[in-house]
């Protein structure tokens, strides 16, 4: 019986600590890598950085279309960055919630005319307003009701693009957001509008238990630690 046990323990200690070896070493590895893009100065003036749970996300090895088939695919992105206020304060001037994405797309993502694949940048815009959402609604999880892309301009490979998104407003369950796409010009390649609807399954009660969590000096030191 003992020997069961044990060996039971030793099972479930070798699947823990091989299942959490991608999380490990992305908690090893430096958020302050060097980074080189077009975009770069506006970035830093806006006191912008990608967070920890970004590359958390991005290193998991939980299934999920963008963060496992795209982003740790090394052959979609030359670049790819997630970029939230480096002080947790998700308001910026204008008191709206705001998240930047930087990203060149390699060649291996292009459709038939030699641009990126409009799919491609439809899904960047929706995981990005669902992140924004989830953070401007208290961490209630949400779903795309509806998303309406427009295209300027191609949006080229191998080349450096900000897509800057932001809520709109929110009204109730509803959260209304829209995003641009600029090159390194500054010009507009692509402008999205979305509407989000938070999930109805405790989401109030959760939004409740959050905030009482929230006034815990606790909570809001270690929400700092495990993003920045």
């Amino acid at each position: 019986m003992k020997k069961s046990i044990a060996f039971c323990a030793a099972w479930a200690c070798g699947y823990i600590i091989n299942a959490s070896q991608p999380y490990l070493k992305m908690l090893q590895t430096s958020n302050l890598e060097e980074e080189s893009h077009s975009f770069q100065e506006f970035i830093q003036n806006q006191n912008y950085s990608q967070p920890k749970i970004i590359d958390f996300l991005h290193s998991s090895p939980e299934r999920h279309f963008l963060h496992n088939m795209i982003v740790q695919n090394e052959k979609a992105f030359n670049f790819f960055k997630v970029y939230l206020p480096k002080d947790g304060d998700m308001k910026c001037s204008e008191n709206n919630p705001h998240l930047h994405i930087v990203f060149n797309a390699a060649d291996e993502v292009r459709g038939n005319n030699n641009d990126v694949h409009s799919g491609l940048l439809a899904t960047l815009i929706d995981n990005a307003f669902g992140q924004l959402s989830f953070l401007a609604t208290g961490f209630i999880p949400s779903v795309t009701a509806n998303l309406q892309l427009n295209f300027n301009h191609t949006i080229h490979t191998n080349k450096d693009y900000l897509i800057s998104c932001e809520v709109e407003k929110v009204q109730g369950r509803k959260v209304f957001l829209k995003a641009i796409v600029y090159d390194n010009e500054k010009n507009i390649c692509g402008e999205a509008t979305a509407l989000f609807i938070t999930v109805n399954w405790g989401g109030k009660q959760w939004k409740q238990a959050i905030e009482t969590l929230q006034n815990t000096r606790f909570f809001n030191e270690g929400v700092q630690r495990f993003l920045y």
